[in-house]
């Protein structure tokens, strides 16, 4: 393994160094890992493959946190910009640590970002859904379900492949050719079972994806439409991003299920029902003893290039993240989002009033929200806040 510095050009601000840090894991699959300068910020020690060119991952990697800083950058709303809102109680001593879930079977890790979730995640997750849904509810939202893949051309349309496509996951199958299969048969049984891959050039063309948020599928359904009214839809879905190495245990998953509310209509409705729906998630943080911030985002696909057609809000993205005490840090658990007219304008959605539409989201990550609570408050229930113990009682 080799192990060298890369110097940037200049200090990295403390805010930046978790998103960059999680960015540079996409940065080369030579890279083993690497430590960012906690001090000054400038200096990112990394151990490499004996392999490696030092100077081509060094230009990796600093174009790697260029791109990262300037997109965190010019996503800042400047000195007026909402700040980090800190609620519940100050990180303390682990409720549950990673290895303890695994000694106590709650988790089995399989293999990279492939991990058994037993009890009590399991009944958790159901009683977290089943609340989130009753929230939707409180919307007048009605439920949907939809497929996990979405035509690749949809995604083209919204931009979102020169945004994350580090993240995107495509699935995969033989082209519809009896002389194809046959070949893939018996290029399987010469290597004793083990079926080609890359090598193999009777795929077919890659024209689905696997959804990587829950709400886009929403928008397609309403591709067209001309609504009659504000309209809030929710869904469960299952969800898909590619996360390199980091992905850790629970914490983030290439698959994952993601509760959304979705809101449709004109702005001042689409505003007030994701500011409400922040409100009513801090009312069950509260009442279940939770500690961790609200931040706004950074992040969000619809914002990243240039994106003329689209009318955005000034705060986009807000983020829950929920303490992980055992690693003095957090993740994030809920988003809530304002897209504007981004969406409406890309499928031609209009509201009531005749205009395009505008959309907004609230997504909760269901396994995030199971695993920090375990890791704020342990992992016996009859050991949580009473609102907990009842939602997990329920759904048992």
């Amino acid at each position: 393994m080799r192990q060298f510095d890369v110097t940037l050009d200049h200090a990295l601000d403390d805010s930046l160094l978790t998103e960059v840090a999680y960015w540079i894991n996409f940065a080369s699959q030579q890279v083993v890992k690497f430590h960012i300068d906690p001090i000054g910020r400038a200096a990112i020690r990394v151990w490499a493959t004996d392999d490696a060119d030092p100077d081509e991952i060094s230009r990796k990697i600093r174009t790697t946190v260029a791109w990262s800083v300037a997109e965190q950058q010019g996503h800042d709303g400047g000195d007026d910009s909402p700040r980090s809102v800190r609620f519940g109680p100050s990180r303390g001593p682990a409720g549950l640590t990673p290895d303890d879930a695994v000694t106590a079977g709650a988790l089995t890790p399989l293999g990279i970002a492939d991990v058994v979730i037993g009890e009590p995640l399991v009944t958790l997750i159901r009683g977290l859904d089943e609340t989130f849904r009753e929230l939707a509810a409180g919307f007048g939202a009605r439920e949907a379900a939809y497929s996990t893949l979405l035509p690749a051309q949809y995604l083209e349309r919204l931009r979102y492949f020169d945004a994350f496509p580090q993240n995107v996951l495509f699935p995969v199958h033989l082209d519809t050719d009896i002389d194809t299969a046959q070949r893939y048969v018996n290029q399987t049984l010469d290597n004793q079972g083990q079926p080609p891959r890359d090598d193999f050039d009777g795929f077919a063309p890659r024209d689905q994806v696997l959804a990587p948020a829950a709400c886009f599928h929403v928008y397609q359904g309403l591709e067209g439409r001309h609504l009659t009214e504000n309209t809030a839809i929710t869904t469960l879905g299952r969800c898909y991003r590619y996360e390199s190495r980091n992905a850790v245990l629970i914490e983030r998953l290439w698959d994952f299920s993601m509760r959304e509310v979705v809101f449709v209509g004109s702005p001042d409705y689409v505003r007030s029902c994701r500011d409400e729906s922040r409100r009513r998630v801090l009312e069950l943080v509260e009442r279940w003893q939770l500690g961790g911030t609200i931040v706004p985002g950074h992040d969000p696909f619809f914002l990243r290039g240039d994106r003329p057609d689209a009318v955005v809000d000034a705060q986009p993205k807000f983020e829950l993240r929920l303490d992980l005490p055992y690693k003095d840090g957090d993740f994030a658990c809920a988003s809530f989002n304002v897209h504007g007219t981004f969406f409406g304008s890309a499928g031609e959605i209009v509201d009531s009033s005749g205009e395009i539409a505008w959309t907004g989201c609230t997504a909760f990550g269901l396994e995030r929200w199971a695993w920090a609570i375990l890791a704020q408050h342990g992992l016996d229930p009859e050991g949580w806040p009473a609102d907990l113990r009842r939602l997990h009682k329920q759904a048992a």
